[in-house]
């Protein structure tokens, strides 16, 4: 826990956590066990030293989301060095972590004083048992006829003998000490009580002493939240009253209402109250209750500690291990909605990173297209998608979107080109689309449409990144460019979107220029719109506008960051320009390679989806050109998220035949390209992909 909101995280969960286990031992008081009583605090223990969403998982009563959000909220207003607005606050270790730098704010001085009052609270116990332990070592050590009965106590119910037993002058009460060297103290003079005796014994037997400690560390590290003080006073009258379920079980009849006088003489508030040690007096009011647990007892039959060991670990898995955050955003339909706050949206974002490629997105195409119509969603995908370092950027640029001057993509997104950047990454391409705006309308370049012709259209494509951090993927846009669509663009045919995707391949053979570039069509998830809707856009609407999708806008707008591919539609960019001055008839093939152990090679049968052999016949003109896009088959339906089988090739072996002439290999150089016809650079650009 390096800063404050981490040490909430940590001590918010334990509360409610608590409190829940609190109600539930008093709906179950009298129908389950003291055994289960005092062990179901285990569930306790482990939400205390686990870290909250381990794993990246939830469990339920989880309260981190609302803590993320204060944080968020809080931390835009201050200039803190132990925590940020743009970087989540889930604790890594239950324990706080000394800072190393001064505190510059309202909360590093928060989480200062905290660590401060977690070391002078630990240093208190310790003088205190320190203290103790030298007093003790002045007892007198017990022997001749006491110390046999202590002996014959310990043989009698098969039970450990302490390593010393002394008695001292200014105890009122036995009581058990040290976790290695366990020593009983004695009361100096007392006549040894046999139930007394055999209740300290199953105290060192069940090394109560070590739990005690155990307890008192962890209220060193939540020193300030009363709930689990509460909580800790409850686990050491549980344990008592458990040690006392294991007396009576031992004893008979009359016995057993002896016992209870007994603890009835021994109530006093002036017992000793020190870590590390256990006594059978806990306080007045805590031997009432366990005085009327006495009276309640009762043998349980074997079959409630099945029973309660299962209560207990449904317990802990529901309070502390919980379910993959992926796994519940499923639940909910697979989407994150955001809350109408910028803290919400940012926090919500960094809590629910995509997990897998198409999830990446899916997150990043939505965002873009709803910057105006839904502002607070399109920040919850920034800050899904984004490197946390580029997240200040975002949101001063969210902040100052001008809603005034809408100039909305109204259809998308689509995905074309998935190709390896060599290191575990991928290259897209995310298109939007839209009716060009009527004031852009009217010059020689745009002239309206005539009646009957379609009315024009424009696309913006953002070259994208897509790195793994960890277990999820970041998005960073390496390049926008914007223009209007060439012939039919939303057709399905292979003339579709008739330029070339984020990487091309270019090579020259005898005068003739060739490119080729992968331009697979991907779809994610429920999209807003996808290229299935696109397809009756270009065909559909009054007047020569689009219907959008003929009014059949799917329903869901929320990202989806662990969505699957579920459709592709394989293709290749092609490209050829005559460049020697003579017309020319070329044959040209293209056989696409991946990357396999063994080096480059083609891909297995069934192996790969996104892209074939391309086989074409090119007649040029001197100083003419051609180009068009080659398809090579699809699929749709739930195809999963191998992030491989929707990959362009990372080489292509390209051949040529000019005028019927000797086949021959044109050697191909690869480059980062744009639609518009241009390149941008990518970082470490001289390792091809």
């Amino acid at each position: 826990m390096g800063n404050i909101w981490a040490f909430l995280q940590q001590t918010g969960a334990a509360a409610v956590t608590a409190l829940f286990l609190l109600v539930l031992q008093r709906i179950f008081l009298r129908h389950l066990s003291p055994r289960w009583q005092y062990g179901v605090w285990s569930v306790l223990l482990l939400r205390l030293v686990v870290p909250v969403r381990m794993g990246y998982r939830s469990a339920y009563l989880d309260i981190a989301a609302w803590i993320e959000e204060l944080r968020v909220w809080a931390e835009l207003r201050l200039s803190s060095r132990y925590a940020s607005p743009w970087q989540e606050t889930l604790p890594k270790v239950p324990w706080p972590e000394l800072p190393v730098q001064a505190p510059a704010s309202v909360t590093d001085w928060l989480f200062v004083l905290y660590t401060a009052g977690v070391l002078l609270c630990f240093l208190w116990y310790v003088l205190q048992a320190l203290r103790l332990h030298l007093r003790v070592r002045e007892g007198v050590p017990v022997a001749g006829e006491r110390l046999s009965l202590i002996q014959d106590t310990a043989q009698r119910y098969t039970l450990p003998m302490p390593s010393r037993v002394v008695e001292c002058r200014w105890t009122a009460t036995p009581f058990l000490m040290g976790v290695f060297h366990p020593t009983l103290v004695l009361p100096m003079g007392w006549n040894v009580e046999g139930k007394v005796l055999l209740h300290e014994l199953l105290h060192l037997k069940h090394q109560d002493v070590l739990a005690g400690w155990v307890t008192t560390l962890l209220r060193c590290l939540h020193w300030c939240n009363p709930i689990l003080w509460l909580a800790f006073d409850k686990i050491g009258n549980d344990r008592e009253c458990l040690c006392d379920q294991q007396v009576l079980e031992r004893l008979e009849g009359e016995q057993r209402r002896d016992y209870g006088r007994v603890l009835l003489s021994m109530a006093d508030n002036r017992s000793v109250r020190i870590p590390g040690a256990t006594t059978m007096a806990n306080g007045a009011r805590s031997v009432a209750a366990r005085i009327q647990a006495i009276i309640w007892f009762k043998r349980y039959p074997q079959g409630m500690a099945l029973v309660s060991v299962c209560i207990t670990l449904s317990l802990a898995y529901a309070l502390v291990v919980g379910a993959p955050i992926q796994a519940l955003v499923q639940d909910a339909g697979g989407t994150v909605s955001a809350p109408s706050s910028i803290a919400g949206a940012l926090s919500t974002g960094q809590l629910n990173r995509p997990t897998t490629v198409a999830g990446a997105l899916d997150t990043y195409g939505k965002g873009v297209l709803l910057k105006y119509d839904d502002p607070y969603t399109a920040l919850l995908c920034a800050a899904m998608t984004a490197p946390k370092e580029t997240l200040p950027a975002l949101t001063e640029e969210w902040e100052k979107t001008d809603e005034l001057n809408r100039s909305r993509w109204t259809t998308g997104p689509q995905f074309r080109g998935l190709v390896s950047d060599g290191s575990g990454g991928y290259l897209c391409q995310a298109l939007w689309y839209r009716d060009m705006p009527e004031a852009m309308l009217g010059t020689e370049e745009h002239p309206f449409p005539e009646d009957g012709e379609p009315w024009p259209a424009e696309y913006l494509c953002h070259t994208l990144w897509i790195q793994p951090e960890g277990q999820f993927w970041t998005v960073t846009c390496l390049d926008e460019a914007q223009g209007e669509l060439p012939g039919a663009p939303l057709s399905r045919e292979p003339s579709f979107n008739v330029f070339p995707g984020p990487v091309t391949w270019v090579g020259e053979a005898d005068g003739v220029k060739l490119s080729l570039s992968p331009a697979q069509l991907l779809e994610t998830g429920d999209g807003i719109l996808g290229k299935e809707y696109m397809i009756d856009w270009s065909s559909a609407g009054s007047g020569g506008f689009w219907s959008f999708g003929n009014g059949q806008q799917a329903s869901e707008k929320q990202p989806m960051p662990g969505a699957d591919f579920s459709s592709i539609y394989t293709g290749t960019y092609w490209a050829a320009e005559e460049t020697g001055g003579r017309p020319v008839s070329v044959t040209l093939t293209s056989t696409p390679l991946w990357d396999t152990p063994e080096g480059l090679a083609p891909a297995q049968p069934g192996r790969r989806m996104a892209a074939g052999v391309l086989d074409q016949v090119v007649t040029l003109a001197a100083g003419g050109s051609q180009q068009g896009a080659d398809g090579g088959g699809g699929a749709m339906g739930n195809l999963g998220n191998e992030p491989d089988y929707f990959l362009g090739p990372d080489a292509l072996q390209v051949t040529a035949i000019l005028d019927g002439r000797t086949e021959r290999t044109v050697p191909m150089t690869l480059t980062y390209t744009t639609p518009d016809g241009g390149t941008y650079p990518f970082p470490g650009e001289e390792a091809a992909p």
